[in-house]
């Protein structure tokens, strides 16, 4: 969990602004669907109302203020919003090194962010509009219009001689279009020391690189099979690149697609935003299932990622000269794009939620424009001449809806947990050919559903693999750009080796190594 510290420097005429930036710091940041369970956030400000800092008459303001909070310099972030005053001045005491003094507390904030080695992230924040200084005659008057030409003053250092900017600030109108902004400016500061926190965690960890060696020779040989999860999503990504439905250059992540179902149905729930399966659940209950499915089409179908890559892993594993049973939990069709794009036969078996088919899955031997609905224990397919893409939570079908089935909703889950209890879920052939070959996961997360199910399908192969040792070891390999430490441990007592490696590099090598 990455805490992070947030300092509010400004004077008291921006009152609002300050409500508002703490709200956005310690409230609406940590519950971010995208940053939860990642960060918390402390705002440094004087005036809290909950932990206002004390002011002993024996100190000045300012040395209250500094033996109160922690200084700008020692913050990670510091937020300066100026407007109609620049603050009080400073004692003499207090002056730079060169002997000159502050004008305000607020210009030694800024100075001491500044002078920082490395400094924090500084956003600085100026309110539009020539306030109303009052009547002439007022005895204040001529101090307030003051204060505003130091906060004029102020605003000059961000400029060269010549007019052009040598700093930058924000400037808005409003309170309210103060806080719109720096939610945006925050939520991308966060997400930048979210990025750099995971680049040094990984440059921490002692890490081997995945047994490419052994993986290929397992490849060649037919004796792996490949297990894709929701990870693929970061195929081919930016790190801080996010998906845009109305012009998707990837596929969605499951947290993306959540929030944009939950935008679409106005779900109720801050907190569960990014739980696929609960907004779906809200989505079926306050829609219809139909409505549900057709949502899920118009984002999902091969008409709506026109424009998205295939992913480099599908390309590869279309490439694979030997037979493989491949076992995704991704309803979109790219991995059977990437087989037809390589002219690579293969027979395409979907889990089935249709209620009325029973308990059968729906099969297309290679070639064929209806399935077939053999049960789970009824289909048979020579594993050893066929590659076979097994889509255990459903999928979209290209030319028809009639057929699209998806296990998404907490109750698709659970009633596909009950069949996989039952033995009625994953065809028994899928099941036997798994027991003796090498599983490679690839872009799963423990926060998944998705990820539950197919452990819970393949559970009773573990113990077997995890008491396993030496040359009758049947080892298998986990993928992923990052785990946390409980996903390391998770892996680790279930016999799978976890490579912290990005899907893209991951495939990368293996090409390398699979050349002749």
């Amino acid at each position: 969990m990455l805490h992070l510290r947030f300092f509010l420097s400004s004077p008291g005429d921006v009152a609002d602004e300050r409500t508002f930036a703490q709200q956005v710091i310690e409230q609406e940041l940590p519950k971010d669907p995208l940053l939860r369970g990642q960060i918390t956030c402390e705002a440094m400000r004087w005036d809290d109302p909950a932990a206002p800092v004390s002011m002993p008459a024996t100190l000045s303001p300012q040395d209250a203020v500094n033996r109160g909070l922690a200084k700008p310099s020692e913050c990670d972030a510091v937020i300066v919003i100026l407007w109609s005053r620049l603050g009080t001045r400073l004692p003499d005491t207090c002056t730079r090194p060169d002997g000159s003094p502050y004008l305000s507390g607020t210009e030694w904030e800024y100075e001491d962010a500044l002078a920082a080695r490395p400094p924090p992230c500084i956003l600085v924040y100026h309110r539009k509009g020539k306030p109303d200084f009052g009547d002439p005659d007022d005895p204040d008057f001529d101090e307030r219009v003051q204060q505003f030409r130091r906060v004029k003053a102020f605003f000059e250092r961000f400029r060269n001689p010549d007019g052009s900017l040598k700093g930058s600030y924000a400037e808005y109108e409003t309170p309210q279009e103060f806080r719109d902004r720096l939610r945006l400016d925050l939520r991308a500061f966060v997400e930048q020391q979210l990025a750099a926190r995971k680049m040094d965690v990984r440059a921490t960890r002692i890490k081997a690189p995945p047994p490419y060696g052994r993986i290929v020779k397992a490849l060649n040989s037919g004796m792996v099979v490949p297990i894709i999860g929701t990870g693929i999503s970061h195929s081919g990504r930016p790190v801080d690149a996010r998906w845009n439905p109305q012009e998707p250059k990837f596929l969605p992540s499951g947290a993306e697609l959540s929030l944009f179902l939950a935008d679409d149905t106005e779900f109720p729930s801050e907190k569960e935003r990014d739980q696929l399966a609960e907004v779906a659940s809200y989505y079926e209950a306050f829609h219809t299932r139909d409505a549900l499915h057709e949502r899920l089409r118009q984002i999902l179908a091969p008409q709506a990622l026109g424009g998205v890559a295939i992913p480099s892993l599908y390309g590869f594993l279309a490439g694979v000269s030997r037979p493989l049973l491949i076992i995704t939990s991704n309803y979109d069709t790219l991995i059977e794009q990437a087989f037809r794009a390589a002219q690579r036969p293969y027979d395409l078996v979907v889990y089935s939620e249709l209620k009325d088919l029973g308990n059968a899955v729906l099969w297309w031997p290679h070639g064929a424009t209806q399935p077939q609905t053999p049960a789970p224990n009824e289909l048979y397919i020579d594993l050893d001449t066929t590659t076979v893409i097994f889509k255990m939570h459903g999928s979209i079908l290209p030319e028809t809806s009639e057929w699209d089935s998806f296990v998404i909703t907490e109750s698709d889950y659970v009633e596909l947990l009950s069949r996989i209890a039952s033995k009625s879920a994953i065809p028994a052939l899928f099941a036997t050919h798994c027991r003796d070959r090498n599983l490679l996961f690839l872009g799963y997360s423990l926060r998944d559903w998705s990820f539950r199910t197919i452990l819970q399908s393949l559970n009773r192969f573990f113990a077997k693999r995890a008491a396993a040792s030496g040359d009758d070891e049947i080892q298998s390999w986990a993928i992923d750009d990052q785990f946390s430490e409980l996903e390391l441990k998770f892996w680790q007592k279930r016999g799978v080796y976890p490579y912290e490696v990005t899907i893209d590099e991951f495939v990368s090598t293996l090409r390398t190594r699979m050349t002749p």
